[in-house]
């Protein structure tokens, strides 16, 4: 249990003074983000080495002289103190995937880069799931490449119509292919001598069918330039899915798959053709395998997601995904500052380190999100004071603490600094940089070594 220590407010506000130290490059980082917008490469290797030096602090500042102190007092095997220090860094793990998870589902995932295009392309998965199983039962789309939906996806366009409007006549040139969302549609044939009149149908004409949501119709004008060969008309108010043949065209010139696929089609028995390649294609299957090869998200929707999370409460998020990432390095700070004289700086200073590219690429995110410049600076400006509270909470509570708990509570902020690292850090430098942030990490570790040493 924690318990007040034998309280100095000299020593207080020196852990307190560290924490603004070390976070305050959340402010410098911004504003060389929304100012200066350095160049991906140079973003990339700032993080790189800011992301060695946390390592190198983590392993010796934390884990190890955890271990060490645990051992030096309280006499304890070596073996015991490495089980205590792992369980601190797994549970430490545990709660910052647990709750970056929980953040990220309410728009955190927005506070870095990188995170941000997996969140976004997992929204665009989701929006596109329940489109492609409407897809999926028209037996033409069906029968092409599953993996080439991607693309089409991007040109099926909603369309509504109401209650007893014709949506074509028989006769009419097919330029697009329908899917029913919602109400229904009936397909009615005239006598081959004059058309439905009105929005309906005529004592010469025959009903053909009644089709419900989730049927498609006018599918063949997507693959022969025929006229209609019956007349569609709205029963009810009605939401369509279509597919224009001029886009379907486009995009057949831009996909060889898909060119030869059709091709295919048009080379046999049009319908019939369509009818028993389906048959053989499981639409569920097939859903999977469309829906899998999403892996794509352009700059628009991008930014069109990004200002529907920003509307929708993502600010608040992002602040507490910050507070997940930064507030553990605080207490650690705070409960490691005795005095100047016996303070380590190797930790503050790979924090304030790896504080720096995060805050410039957030800041320059946020900008493009629709954020003010006020807003960011006021985010980052809050987390620097509840970083400072922090720290002056560590420092009241875990300076004199016993070794064991002590040695705990460093673990688990470990556990949950090292997670950020690998999720965050590591990969949004790489994304950036390439493979040459390998020496930019090495450099950093090694800087922060040299601290050590010193």
């Amino acid at each position: 249990m924690l318990t007040l220590n034998e309280f100095s407010l000299e020593r207080v506000l020196g852990a307190t003074l560290m924490a603004v130290a070390a976070m305050v490059s959340l402010i410098i980082g911004a504003a060389i983000g929304i100012y200066s917008k350095p160049s991906p490469k140079i973003h990339a290797a700032i993080m790189a080495f800011g992301t060695g030096a946390l390592i190198q602090a983590v392993v010796l500042e934390l884990a190890y002289e955890s271990a060490e102190r645990l051992i030096r007092e309280t006499h304890v095997a070596g073996i015991t103190s490495w089980m205590w220090v792992s369980a601190g860094f797994i549970v430490g793990g545990i709660i910052y995937y647990v709750g970056n998870k929980v953040i990220e589902t309410h728009g955190g995932a927005l506070r870095h880069p990188a995170t941000t295009k997996l969140y976004l392309l997992e929204k665009k998965k989701e929006e596109y799931a329940e489109l492609l199983k409407s897809l999926s039962k028209v037996e033409l789309l069906r029968s092409l490449p599953p993996e080439e939906m991607e693309e089409l996806l991007r040109y099926v366009s909603p369309v509504k119509v109401q209650a007893r409007e014709v949506i074509f006549r028989e006769g009419d040139k097919g330029d697009a292919l329908y899917l029913i969302d919602s109400g229904e549609i009936d397909i009615i044939v005239g006598d081959g001598k004059r058309r439905p009149k009105v929005k309906g149908s005529t004592a010469s004409s025959n009903k053909l069918a009644r089709l419900g949501q989730g049927k498609s119709f006018g599918e063949m004008a997507l693959l022969i330039a025929e006229p209609r060969s019956a007349t569609a008309v709205a029963v009810t108010d009605c939401t369509l899915l279509k597919i224009s043949k001029e886009d379907f065209d486009e995009l057949i010139q831009k996909s060889h798959r898909l060119r030869a696929a059709v091709e295919d089609l048009n080379s046999q028995r049009l319908l019939q053709n369509v009818r028993s390649a389906a048959d053989q294609i499981d639409s569920e299957r097939w859903q999977k395998v469309a829906l899998a090869n999403i892996q794509r998200i352009s700059r628009s929707e991008e930014r069109a997601l990004i200002k529907e999370h920003v509307a929708s409460g993502a600010p608040l998020a992002i602040f507490m995904g910050a507070m997940l990432d930064g507030i553990p390095e605080s207490i650690v700070i705070g409960a490691s500052f005795v005095s100047l004289a016996t303070f380590k700086f190797t930790f503050l200073a790979a924090v304030f380190l790896s504080n720096l590219p995060e805050a410039m690429a957030s800041a320059a995110g946020m900008m493009d999100a629709g954020f003010s410049t006020f807003r960011i600076f006021r985010l980052w400006l809050s987390l620097v004071v509840a970083g400072a509270v922090a720290a002056a909470v560590g420092n009241i509570f875990l300076t004199t603490a016993p070794p064991a708990l002590l040695t705990l509570v460093e673990a688990v902020a470990g556990g949950g600094i090292l997670a950020m690292v690998a999720s965050v850090m590591m990969p949004e430098a790489y994304e950036h940089g390439g493979a040459s942030v390998g020496l930019s990490t090495i450099a950093g570790f090694l800087t922060a070594l040299l601290f050590t040493f010193l």
